[in-house]
């Protein structure tokens, strides 16, 4: 229920270049979220990217903490989402990028990504 699977990231260079230059998106206090509605119909509802930029966190190891909290809150607010998208019979690209230049608290970031979840149900 509450996973992760690999089956759910979204590894493919050209899917998610068609997303960034083709998609639709909008931004938060510390998140911003890239989505766009594939036509391919996987058993998956949703694949997602999460990216934490190195010129926004020079260091590796501040970038990994932030990546942890982010799939983690993620992971525990999706559900929602793939509900939604499951009546709908739609698949979702998403890529949620952090914009800050210091690290958030983990309730600070499971809040943000609780509304973009949020927003991205409304709109879609």
């Amino acid at each position: 229920m509450f996973e992760f699977p690999k089956k759910q990231k979204l590894c493919s260079e050209t899917v998610i270049k068609e997303m960034f230059s083709n998609g639709k998106s909008f931004t938060t206090f510390a998140l911003r979220l890239v989505w766009k509605v594939d036509n391919n119909q996987d058993e998956v509802a949703v694949k997602s990217i999460i990216v934490v930029p190195k010129k926004k966190i020079r260091l590796a190891v501040k970038r990994n903490i932030i990546r942890r909290r982010m799939k983690e809150a993620y992971r525990l607010h999706k559900i929602e989402l793939e509900n939604i998208l499951k009546d709908k019979k739609l698949q979702l690209s998403i890529a949620i990028i952090y914009q800050k230049d210091k690290i958030l608290p983990y309730k600070t970031v499971e809040e943000e990504i609780k509304l973009i979840l949020e927003r991205l149900s409304k709109e879609i």
